[in-house]
């Protein structure tokens, strides 16, 4: 079996070691006269590097010796499903040095698309690719991206992955996001094994997934439970805020469609809502709320006060959801239409004082989790939040408090 060279996202150790189901043993190596540039294909953690002629670069990588049978279809599997193209072999020159010319202008070096003798006006100008720094930011989600893949191979065709990669992204970041340490002063403190998965099927798989697995879980007596079935809604983590303007007590939030309501049968499916949305690969929490207020309700947030983080479901559904206070300039005319039409969003905004906003919580008519969750934390917060701003007010002078501004404005986007 001959040899293959890796680069980009595949030089990264423990992205191949998952990939190959071992850790294998590489040996340096480089393509000289070629250099490694970023291309536009897919969100970041799994962009694909485009190898282009460079008279005075050399192209960095590992070869992988000699694989087998077996590893050449997960490395092509893999590279199916990220986008990455046809695997193709290639055999080492004296000393690790690979010879462009022998390859030709078909080669696929290290799972890339083909090396480019004519690159594009977009290639020329793409930023060249640093495997330092993208292994510091993307490494890890890139990697945990890569585990859900493997052990979908069996399960799901590679073009099922590749049409998900987007949502298999956003869900490695979420499970990252997941393992960091949380109290467990009152409940049981979990320890690796407490939890096994004795057979996974995923019936559906398209923007959101369901998993279907048979486990076992440790019981409080300290025995194992007898293997369960348990169906699961793969959703991703989200955000949701409430923006909040102290000086004229009132918020905005959001109408529009949801087809939840709708396929229960409910009679009114149009909810009033808490901005809100997914938290992308790569993005904070924080920085997910800000682009939210921005595409749904054109607004540029002042501080964002961190409400409550829970699981709205956690019987039936991985989703995690992080709420937000943000401070706002909400003057008269602020609420306007908003959504990106290209996802089919079709967006009211309200402006709502502090007293109505209560009243609908208790009359019903608001009716979703997340906007009660942050209801009743304005509520415990905005007599604290209402002084702090007069305060600031007053020390910014009489010009402001003409005005009749918000210390935390916002503008619309």
């Amino acid at each position: 079996m001959d040899n293959v060279f890796l680069t980009g996202a595949l030089a990264h150790r423990p992205l191949l070691s998952v990939v190959l189901g071992e850790t294998p043993d590489l040996i340096p190596a480089v393509l000289p006269g070629h250099d490694l540039r970023h291309s536009a294909s897919g969100p970041a953690p799994a962009a694909v590097p485009v190898i282009s002629p460079g008279a005075a670069a050399a192209v960095a990588g590992f070869l992988l010796t000699a694989p087998g049978q077996e590893a050449m279809a997960r490395l092509s599997f893999f590279a199916a499903a990220m986008g990455y193209g046809e695997t193709h072999r290639l055999v080492a020159a004296e000393g690790g040095a690979l010879d462009p010319a022998a390859m030709g202008a078909g080669l696929n070096a290290g799972l890339t698309p083909a090396v480019s003798f004519e690159p594009t006006p977009a290639q020329k100008g793409a930023a060249p690719w640093q495997q330092e720094v993208w292994a510091a930011r993307w490494g890890a989600i890139a990697t945990e991206t890569a585990a859900d893949v493997m052990a979908a191979q069996g399960a799901l065709s590679a073009e099922a992955l590749a049409a998900r990669r987007g949502s298999l992204l956003v869900r490695a970041a979420s499970r990252l996001r997941a393992q960091e340490d949380k109290p467990a002063t009152l409940r049981h403190d979990a320890q690796p094994g407490d939890v096994a998965s004795l057979q996974r099927r995923i019936p559906y798989a398209h923007f959101f997934a369901v998993e279907d697995h048979l486990l076992r879980h440790r019981r409080f007596d300290g025995t194992e439970s007898e293997p369960m079935e348990r169906a699961v809604f793969v959703s991703c983590d989200a955000v949701v805020l409430l923006p909040y303007d102290p000086m004229r007590d009132r918020v905005l939030v959001i109408e529009q469609f949801r087809p939840g309501p709708w396929l229960r049968g409910d009679r009114n499916p149009w909810l009033l809502e808490a901005v809100a949305g997914r938290i992308d690969a790569g993005e904070t929490p924080e920085m997910a709320a800000r682009r939210e207020a921005a595409e749904e309700a054109g607004l540029t947030l002042g501080r964002l006060i961190p409400g409550p983080s829970y699981y709205p479901s956690p019987g039936a559904k991985t989703e995690y959801i992080y709420s937000y206070l943000a401070l706002a300039d909400l003057p008269d005319g602020v609420a306007q239409p908003g959504g990106l039409e290209a996802e089919g969003e079709d967006i009211r905004a309200h402006l709502v004082g502090f007293d109505q906003l209560m009243e609908l919580a208790q009359s019903g008519e608001i009716d979703n989790a997340p906007l009660l969750v942050l209801v009743q934390f304005l509520a415990r917060a905005r007599a604290q939040l209402r002084a702090a701003a007069l305060v600031q007010q007053a020390e910014a002078g009489p010009a402001q408090a003409a005005a009749g501004g918000s210390p935390a404005p916002a503008r619309r986007g």
